[in-house]
């Protein structure tokens, strides 16, 4: 997801994996699990470091420390709220001498730390204290906003910045500002109660403590951006998170998590609707039902899972799109608002710069100060090759998920323009397969979902020219080939949808003779610049049977390459055979596991009736759940076998929560349930459903088709299927349970 060109270190050198994430909307919080906020500018690595508070790709607050009588803290402990709303920290005193020069041993006070968002930063401090003389403490509270943009935090070397504005201190108020190269005045306020005496910068709070009592102190911290007076120009202005008026008063701290909590559990619940034999497999879907729900922003085209946190908190559209897919058969909200937002952005004209050509959908939405003004090309950028093509194949999944005839008939222009982008922009040399080259030197080199550097190689290790023709991005065309042609005949269009149907044809056909490689047993990953095939044994050749694109008889050798020691590490399929040139289980895209990856190949196994290798992945992605923190898949982890390994090793600067990561859990288990929903006919089908290793049972509990809703219980048999029992549904809904399929 990174620009390598703009951003020479793509993580930053900040790769630690202990730290805590909150989420409201545009709004994000990074922290380590002592609450501290500590981005200091005394070096370039403590400015670099993820901590802060963020804003639309600019952080907001850099720091946020507490102290007590000029001595630090001890961590205790923390916990995280089950919604994922919300973060506690337990600490104490350091040994201390208060303000009349009573000593404190360590340990005497005890300090809990209770933070979440909800339209600003609520942080409120309670001090006990558990000593036998009273406390004299001075708590001191050091804040400030260095107002960077995130790709200078990732390492980009800005040629121009805007203006530290003075900092205001006004009643219980500390005030930072930033004017913007472009035209904007950033603000950061944070407030405190009981108000402090400033000292240098420094808010003093001066607590008399007896024993056994507490206090507390309450921080509230609220962003806006707004256009000056001289900006004729800009867009996107007028966003806060808090104030609307500044004179208006804040909520309290109560009423604010009120109202975070009920927004965390409405998009909850619309995934919550599974319950198992097996307390740790509802704490994996409740973990990522939780993640997505924390990803989900509420746009004005309506909710939009944002890619991950820290780096990629913004729009992606490949990302929004599998998120979408993933979840689609438990919850259309999401895909019908990342549909949305999508044609809205949609490409209009040529522009070399941001990789955009008519009809090209949406890569990646930045709005720092760097992406506004050019100097990344993140702004509005379009240098993806499978978000157009995957954009109609979820529209087309969509229609039959939902029959929402209306959305689909707003959405067909966007479907066309997308289709016709792959004729005239998608195919550059007319050979009927979609490549990719980036248009600028600013652009992504490689650009499909495996878009570090060295992602596309031979078999010798020599990276790849472009333009590059990825396999499964020609699976996808043929999905969105497909799509098109149904949703054009049922919409009554003057498209040829016949033509389209035999096109994607003859595409599978043309795919199996470039790439299918009999040495291997797979399909290649790519054809390279002079159209010779790119020999190399990949996960990517795995996304072809979810999309219809790989040929039958192909099948009982494609997936037992998938299977073997050299791409099936344990805890998932590799991206890359361990006898890779480049392979390195260490590496982003080169050896590592991915689970939305995983989950592509997992739900094309069953759908081509190879239900135990949808078992088996789903069970492996399960069994690594339970080795990270809260059950929470990160974006990736490392390729090491788990021969060698008694838990998943950790990639370290891996995003955490993401959106198709937590998305993976539920399409993995559909592919092992068998569900289809066709609510135009008012029909759910259940196609050879088996259950992952470990389940008895499993229950699905008010599923939509439609109007209609659902509930299904399935009981694990002794040979690894499942016997389904209809335990509730409308009568117009139409139940077909099949077992026709063999089980391999």
């Amino acid at each position: 997801m990174a620009n390598e060109e703009v951003v020479p270190n793509r993580f930053g050198p900040d790769t630690r994996h202990d730290f805590h994430v909150l989420k409201d909307g545009d709004l994000f919080a990074v922290f380590p699990a002592s609450g501290e906020i500590n981005a200091r500018d005394a070096t370039v690595a403590e400015a670099r470091s993820k901590d802060g508070l963020f804003f639309r790709d600019t952080r907001y607050l850099s720091r946020l420390s507490l102290s007590i009588n000029g001595t630090g803290l001890i961590e205790l402990g923390h916990d995280a709220r089950p919604d994922d709303a919300g973060f506690r920290s337990d600490l104490a005193n350091s040994r201390l001498t208060d303000r009349l020069g009573t000593e404190f041993l360590d340990f005497e006070l005890h300090i809990r730390r209770e933070r979440f968002l909800s339209d600003g930063l609520y942080d409120q401090i309670e001090i006990s204290n558990y000593g036998t003389e009273t406390a004299e403490l001075d708590i001191v509270i050091e804040c400030w906003a260095d107002f960077r943009d995130i790709f200078e935090i990732r390492g980009a070397e800005p040629t121009e910045r805007g203006d530290a504005l003075p900092t205001a201190f006004e009643g219980s108020e500390i005030r930072f500002g930033y004017a913007t190269a472009d035209g904007r005045t950033l603000s950061t306020r944070v407030r405190l109660d009981p108000a402090p005496r400033f000292d240098s910068g420094r808010a003093h709070v001066e607590l008399s403590l007896p024993p056994k009592a507490r206090r507390q102190i309450s921080c509230t911290v609220h962003v806006s951006e707004e256009a000056r007076e001289t900006d004729t120009g800009a867009e996107d202005v007028g966003a806060r998170h808090g104030w609307q008026d500044p004179t208006h008063p804040t909520p309290s701290f109560a009423e604010a998590k009120t109202a975070i909590t009920a927004r965390m559990n409405d998009r909850i619940d619309r995934l919550r609707r599974i319950r198992t034999s097996r307390p740790s497999f509802d704490a994996w879907l409740s973990r990522s039902a939780s993640d997505l729900a924390i990803l989900t922003a509420d746009l004005p085209t309506g909710p939009y899972p944002y890619a991950g946190v820290p780096w990629f908190s913004v729009p992606f559209g490949r990302d929004g799109l599998i998120a979408a897919l993933q979840t689609l058969w438990l919850d259309a909200g999401i895909a019908a608002g990342v549909l949305d937002f999508l044609a809205a952005t949609q490409a209009t004209k040529v522009d070399a710069f941001c990789d955009a050509e008519p009809g090209k959908i949406l890569h990646e939405h930045r709005n720092g100060e760097l992406a506004r003004t050019g100097a990344v090309p993140f702004h509005h950028y379009y240098g993806g090759i499978d978000q157009t093509l995957l954009f109609v194949v979820l529209a087309h999944a969509y229609w039959t998920r939902t029959g929402d005839r209306d959305r689909l008939h707003r959405l067909l222009p966007a479907i066309r323009a997308a289709m016709d982008w792959a004729t005239v922009y998608g195919d550059r040399d007319g050979d009927g397969f979609i490549e990719y080259a980036r248009s600028a030197e600013t652009g992504l080199k490689n650009q499909g979902w495996k878009d570090s550097e060295d992602a596309v190689f031979h078999a010798d290790g020599t990276l790849c020219v472009s333009p590059v023709a990825l396999v499964e991005v020609q699976g996808y065309y043929v999905a969105a080939l497909r799509a098109a042609a149904e949703l054009f005949a049922a919409f009554d269009t003057e498209d040829d949808a016949k033509a389209l149907r035999e096109r994607a044809d003859t595409l599978v056909e043309q795919i199996d003779a470039a790439y299918w490689d009999d040495t291997l047993g797979t399909y290649c990953i790519a054809l390279d610049a002079d159209d010779q095939p790119v020999r190399v044994s990949t996960s990517n050749a795995g996304h072809l049977p979810f999309f219809g694109a790989a040929l039958p008889h192909r099948l009982p050798r494609l997936f037992p390459t998938l299977t073997d020691a050299r791409m099936l590490s344990g805890w998932g399929i590799r991206t890359v055979a361990t006898d890779g040139a480049r392979f390195n289980p260490m590496g982003y895209h080169n050896g590592s596991v991915w689970p939305h990856d995983n989950s592509l190949i997992a739900a094309g196994a069953a759908a081509c009736g190879h239900t135990a290798l949808a078992r088996q992945i789903t069970t492996e992605l399960f069994d690594a759940s339970c080795h990270f923190p809260e059950h929470r898949l990160p974006e990736l982890w490392c390729g090491l076998s788990r021969q060698e390994t008694a838990q998943p090793v950790a990639f370290p600067s891996a995003c955490a929560p993401q959106a198709w990561a937590a998305g993976a859990a539920f399409l993995c288990l559909n592919a092992c349930l068998g569900i289809g929903i066709d609510a135009r006919a008012s029909r759910l089908r259940i196609a050879d459903p088996v259950l992952p290793a470990g389940l008895d049972w499993l229950e699905v509990t008010g599923l939509a088709v439609g109007d209609c809703r659902a509930s299904l219980m399935f009981r694990a048999r002794e040979d690894g299927s499942a016997n389904v029992e209809i335990v509730d549904a409308d009568d117009a809904l139409e139940i077909e349970v099949t077992s026709t399929r063999a089980r391999r």
